[in-house]
């Protein structure tokens, strides 16, 4: 008998959290702190006369940018979120259903949660029928196939920024030649042979039980790639337009203030730079962290400090609070999925108490 993806028993530590992310109205207060903080910190950095000049040279159109593209990579995660659940007849997931998982994922639950958006991922893959170890091995293997696509794009454009003539650190632009072998690694790993081996956690600890779900994560992936396009296509088309859509919303932002200046492979770069990990994956929707990365990343590819500062400011707005709005929308629905999560947590727990008694 595998180990289960999460404890077993719910202690005072863990009461005490699920007492605090039931009151997101409350817990908002903590991204918006950081938030504000981060901004506040590169606002005295850059200096408040030359943001009010950078201010009077504002062009509105781009805002209708920012929105299209941030709707367009909700739609994108919509359908990798669908395709990856059902690989290997997993759950099949209804539109309604994981757009309301989605939306509450990248809105109030990605910033008040302490595991991030992924936990609204997971609770949606185990109401839909998922045991706890699949849950787990999908939603890495979700987190996976979004750096399928972007960590390509990302090292094309370094080789393209190191081909042409732009003026950039090779210590920006290097590094991401790792992916090369990283891509390597997760094919060798997840190997049919490997993957039936290491994915097996066996009575290990959680060390070994984290590398048996990503070995998991990684085999679901495979399964997806080497599937004909027809059946698994539009996951990694969504994901694409998730990234091109976001990167797009950047570019609004920064146009906002004028022309950004910045070619596209600079901006591609800049973006992966300051996204080491995804919004979606970082506890408060990375509040305060992505501001601070994002500003100083494309300050590292060129573009002045205060035009970084501002766009992200701009970026954000759009990218982490603009949807905390509709996900209130969706709350009594999370709210359900929350308590049918519960449940069957619950359910497992005895299930698996028995077992060991029996055993």
């Amino acid at each position: 008998m595998s180990k289960s993806a999460a404890p077993a028993r719910s202690g005072p530590l863990r009461r005490a959290l699920g007492w605090v992310e039931r009151r997101p109205l409350l817990v908002l207060l903590v991204p918006t702190a950081l938030a504000l903080g981060a901004v506040a910190g590169l606002t005295y950095l850059a200096g408040t006369e030359r943001l009010d000049r950078a201010e009077r040279h504002i062009h509105p159109i781009w805002l209708v940018l920012c929105l299209g593209g941030e709707l367009l990579s909700y739609t994108g995660y919509v359908l990798a979120v669908r395709d990856t659940a059902r690989v290997d007849n997993g759950p099949k997931l209804s539109f309604g259903h994981t757009l309301r998982a989605v939306v509450g994922g990248f809105g109030v639950f990605a910033a008040t949660r302490s595991t991030g958006g992924f936990a609204v991922d997971y609770w949606a893959l185990r109401t839909a029928g998922a045991d706890r170890d699949g849950a787990v091995a999908r939603v890495l293997a979700l987190g996976a196939l979004e750096y399928v696509i972007l960590a390509p794009a990302a090292l094309c454009s370094a080789i393209a920024l190191l081909a042409g003539d732009e003026d950039v650190s090779l210590g920006l632009t290097l590094p991401w030649l790792a992916v090369i072998p990283g891509m390597l690694l997760a094919i060798w790993v997840s190997s049919p042979k490997r993957a039936r081996e290491y994915a097996n956690p066996g009575d290990g600890g959680r060390i070994r039980l984290a590398f048996a779900h990503s070995v998991a994560g990684l085999s679901i992936l495979r399964s997806m790639l080497v599937a004909p396009p027809r059946e698994h296509g539009l996951g990694f088309v969504g994901a694409a337009l998730y990234w091109a859509g976001d990167i797009a919303c950047l570019w609004g932002a920064l146009a906002f203030f004028g022309n950004p200046r910045l070619s596209v492979p600079a901006l591609i770069l800049a973006y992966a730079t300051g996204y080491v990990l995804t919004r979606r994956s970082l506890p408060a929707g990375g509040a305060g962290v992505v501001e601070i990365a994002l500003t100083f990343a494309l300050t590292w590819f060129g573009l002045p400090f205060v035009r970084a500062l501002l766009g992200v400011v701009v970026y954000r707005l759009f990218n982490l609070w603009l949807p905390i709005g509709p996900a209130f929308a969706v709350m009594p629905s999370i709210d359900e999925l929350r308590r049918d999560f519960d449940e069957a947590e619950r359910l497992a727990e005895e299930q698996e108490s028995q077992e060991a008694k029996s055993g």
